[in-house]
């Protein structure tokens, strides 16, 4: 169900006239919550925040900034994320982000091969419902608590994990990673993956990320670039678990190995910086006890 945004009446003279539309606060495709400032109306006094009447995808807007409209006129359309199409919603939204933060991040990208053979034992240590891909977010989350510039300088850590649908992809956050214990954050994860999937899903599922960890290695992809996502400094990006020849003590071992690609904006982190995060979460997926 699509909820209108319209030209509000702010004040008795103003209840019978018209409007000037100064700003959006959002841009069309965004996810926005009921309450947020979406809008900004002049009135014969003030320039006045307007909040969002509903939460959904701000889609539709028929008003540009600076025109003048009547009291009632429907500005734009707030749209639950089912409800987007492919052709219009999600898809469009995710390619324009996309876009857009490829055009105005500098990407600086990092590789590195982890030794996953602890991580597997760890996992299979792990009640059922536990996957490698929590106990990869948990490690991350404790290694951006400690790397705030990676977490594009923020306390909490707000995990993205971008999830396939049949319109294209949505990236549900876990909020408070940092904070919650590998089974609370298997719990959360699983409820978002069920919300994606069945439906459900509310605005601030899908807001608030401060980093994105994308796994493509179900599909066999061995490396990949991440792109940023708009407002975060860093994403991780991970491959298929391969056995590969390597060193150990010296001698040639055949280990399974993932390849970690993180993807850094240039302006918020420098090389070092993100070379000691890397090297940071690399160690404690290498060496998983007593970390988790």
């Amino acid at each position: 169900m699509a909820v209108e945004v319209i030209m509000p009446a702010l004040g008795a003279a103003h209840d019978a006239g018209a409007g000037r539309l100064v700003r959006w606060l959002k841009r069309e495709g965004d996810l926005v919550s009921h309450g947020e400032p979406l809008l900004q109306v002049e009135t014969e006094k003030a320039v006045v925040e307007v909040e969002a009447p509903g939460s959904g995808v701000l889609s539709g807007i028929r008003v540009r900034e600076g025109e003048q409209v009547a009291v009632g006129t429907v500005l734009a359309y707030l749209l639950a994320p089912a409800a987007h199409p492919r052709a219009g919603g999600v898809f469009r939204a995710m390619a324009e982000r996309a876009a857009r933060s490829w055009h105005d991040a500098p990407h600086l990208f990092l590789i590195r091969e982890v030794d996953w053979s602890q991580l597997i034992v760890a996992g299979a240590r792990q009640p059922p419902g536990v996957t490698q891909t929590d106990l990869l977010v948990r490690l991350a989350a404790v290694a951006l608590a400690e790397h705030p510039a990676v977490n594009g300088g923020r306390d909490d850590v707000n995990v993205a994990l971008p999830i396939a649908t049949e319109d294209g992809q949505l990236a549900p956050v876990i909020h408070g990673a940092e904070r919650l214990d590998l089974a609370a954050l298997a719990a959360r994860r699983t409820e978002l993956e069920e919300r994606v999937h069945q439906g459900g899903l509310r605005a601030q599922d899908l807001t608030g990320a401060t980093f994105t960890i994308s796994d493509l290695g179900r599909y066999g992809v061995d490396a990949f670039l991440p792109i940023l996502a708009d407002g975060q400094a860093g994403a991780l990006g991970a491959g298929r678990v391969s056995d590969r020849v390597v060193p150990v003590h010296g001698r040639p071992q055949v280990r399974p190995v993932v390849t970690l690609t993180l993807a850094c904006d240039h302006r918020a982190v420098d090389g070092p910086t993100a070379a000691r995060f890397l090297g940071e979460l690399a160690g404690a997926l290498e060496e998983p006890v007593g970390r988790l």
